[in-house]
């Protein structure tokens, strides 16, 4: 009997009648993943059945887990034989699926291209109008990763059916199937950049910007939407032009709405450099360094990026101004890798760094314990382009805003550069500059917010609590929240300003916030990390810069000042000097130092640091600073003030 699996909605199998067919949920599930490697890879060979159990049940460590496969295998060899079907092949050692045994939705999404694209498109509407794999019991945390790769590749495939269908839609039909496959890309992708202006050309084109308005507001909120919204031929035609511009090659000219014309961005390089680090020998660096170039290979298949081949990553890894070799290459994004020990765990760490503004966008840390490697390579290199053209395809929704206004995008990068640098003349350089990019766009988010910041920097940095500059900063920071409250930097900078302005506890939650917007974003989890500080929790604050420090270990000079800040109010003064020895430019902390010195006993090195404060700020007072520089609880300004009065101030 030749059963049939549905794996989008609810996983099942299905007999010839039309009935459901009880079968153990793990063994359902098994076959879904075995099938997509034998559809992606061609992999029909045997699977180790020590993987597939931490693929099901996440644990390396728990020797339960096997015994729970070998129930599991018992329960599906023992169904199969009911059934008079063997869909699963299990030996010793591993497990293969028999694909002919059976048939399965996911073959609708693996057919050759042999029928039309409008017939194409039409059946992966039908198969994707729910989601894969929408109702499990139970998940593995490796099995939800693994679902939701599936379901944004999904999506993909999806996307591109659409944009070959487009230009062959002729009949109310046809214009009807275009509408249902755009509406279901934007249920999954409601901040999709494409999606959101191809259905706000077709409203605009009806005269119905209402609707869209409503529309996405409804998405915003999580809201179901039940409204009727038809295309006509009109729309179809405004939808095309969209499509048009996203596929033209490079070197054509593509329209503007004012009726002049620009080149379009080529598509942002990629380089992923080789692992360095852990000199040791032994098979693990040679095959993390495959393990790279499976990644890279994966990444070729795109049409978002452009990859530098590994030949010559290897060559700019190997030079020692790499900087020079990527800015000459017209690289944007880097993926820096090295082999790390964690927790005595052989671990490769990778972080994705936008050359343009030197920061990291995305950071993880990848288990390559030996076994793992070598049964999982293909599974890492796959998560991690998933990863990279995910973060990637983000990214280049900010740089979108500045197409073909390449010196707004630059004057925002020099904003980006100096504001890194605590020193008055840089920081005034990058609100010019971040001004500058306003100019060009009056709602460009991350420039906002960097403007927001220049004043922050200048209030600590002049220490004269001159709370217009702090006003300034909250207007900016939430002029940036109204333009995208997608961005985690607009909820940073809110966070910072509240501070400030004595609001800690709002500073903590929008700094919560922006932590929950941008996981992986160093900076942000920094700020949060200096709040907490100042909230008097040192303790939670030391655990959340070393966690940004982490994210992006050749750290700027604020991570370091707020680490020391958070080691001196745990009373860790000898930490607090290392921290601060660690800064290139240690002058802003001249304080700190001064402070950390006195509690030591060290009264010489403290009153040459107090000197230094009073070159630059004579008319330093302490009472007066401590007066303006949030702590939730006191005891935090009387170790201050203490430390202070104790080297001189």
């Amino acid at each position: 009997m030749k059963l049939r699996l549905e794996s989008f909605g609810e996983l099942r199998l299905i007999d010839l009648t039309g009935q459901p067919v009880a079968f153990p949920e793990k063994g359902l599930l098994t076959i879904c993943y075995l099938l997509d490697r034998y559809l992606q890879d061609g992999a029909g060979s045997e699977y180790p059945r020590s993987a597939l159990a931490r693929f099901l049940w996440d644990s390396h460590d728990n020797p339960d887990i096997m015994a729970n496969l070998r129930k599991t295998i018992s329960r599906i060899q023992a169904r199969q034989t009911e059934l008079g079907t063997e869909i699963l092949v299990f030996t010793a050692t591993g497990v293969r699926i028999k694909p002919d045994a059976f048939v399965c939705d996911l073959f609708e999404l693996a057919k050759p291209d042999s029928e039309g694209a409008l017939e194409k498109l039409r059946r992966l509407v039908a198969v994707l109008r729910q989601d894969f794999l929408a109702v499990l019991a139970d998940q593995s945390v490796s099995t939800r990763q693994w679902i939701a790769g599936q379901r944004d590749r999904h999506m993909a495939i999806l996307v591109d059916a659409l944009k070959t269908a487009l230009p062959t839609a002729r009949s109310r039909e046809d214009v009807s199937l275009i509408k249902e496959a755009a509406l279901r890309i934007f249920r999954d992708a409601p901040d999709d950049e494409n999606i959101r202006r191809i259905l706000l050309e077709a409203y605009e084109s009806e005269g119905q910007l209402e609707n869209a308005r409503r529309l996405f507001e409804a998405s915003r909120h999580g809201l179901e939407s039940a409204l009727d919204i038809g295309l006509d031929v009109q729309a179809l035609g405004e939808v095309r032009k969209v499509f048009a511009g996203s596929q033209s090659p490079p070197s054509v000219m593509e329209p503007l709405s004012d009726g002049g014309s620009r080149v379009a961005r080529p598509l942002p390089r990629l380089v992923l450099l080789p692992p360095g680090g852990m000199d040791a020998a032994g098979a693990l660096p040679m095959l993390s360094g495959p393990l790279i170039e499976d990644v890279t290979i994966g990444l070729c298949a795109l049409n978002t990026v452009s990859v530098v081949a590994p030949h010559t990553a290897a060559r700019i890894a190997r030079n020692a101004d790499k900087a020079q070799l990527i800015l000459r290459h017209s690289i944007s994004y880097v993926l820096d890798t090295r082999l790390t020990d964690h927790a005595g765990i052989a671990t490769l760490f990778v972080q994705l760094i936008h050359a343009g503004g030197d920061e990291v966008i995305w950071a993880e840390r990848f288990s390559l314990e030996k076994y793992d490697l070598i049964s999982h390579r293909r599974d890492i290199a796959r998560r991690i382009a998933r990863e990279l053209a995910g973060q990637v395809r983000q990214h280049e929704t900010m740089r979108d805003s500045f197409e073909g206004n390449s010196a707004a995008y630059h004057s925002y990068l020099l904003g980006l550069r100096d504001v890194k640098r605590l020193s008055l003349p840089d920081i005034r350089r990058s609100r010019k500059a971040f001004r500058e990019a306003l100019q060009h766009s009056a709602h460009f988010a991350p420039a906002l917010s960097g403007l927001s910041r220049t004043f922050v920097v200048e209030w600590l940095l002049t220490a004269r609590g001159d709370s217009e500059l702090l006003g300034l900063a909250e207007d900016y920071a939430n002029r940036a929240i109204v333009a995208d409250p997608s961005l985690a930097a607009g909820f940073r900078e809110l966070g910072v300003a509240k501070l400030y302005l004595g609001d800690i506890d709002e500073s903590v939650l929008a700094l919560k916030l922006a932590e929950e917007l941008g996981p992986h974003y160093a900076d942000g989890i920094a700020s949060y990390a200096d709040t907490l500080v100042h909230a008097s929790r040192p303790a939670d604050a030391l655990a959340k810069i070393e966690r940004a420090i982490s994210l992006n270990p050749l750290s700027p000079t604020d991570y370091l000042w707020t680490a020391a800040g958070a080691n001196f109010a745990l009373g860790h003064y000898a930490e607090a000097l290392e921290q601060i020895s660690a800064m290139d430019d240690r002058t802003p902390a001249d304080r700190l130092s001064a402070a950390c010195w006195a509690m030591l006993g060290d009264t010489k090195n403290a009153r040459l640091y107090m000197r230094k404060v009073r070159e630059i700020y004579p008319d330093f007072d302490v009472d007066k600073w401590l007066s303006v520089v949030p702590f939730k609880e006191q005891w935090q300004k009387e170790q201050y003030r203490e430390a202070l009065r104790r080297a001189g101030f």
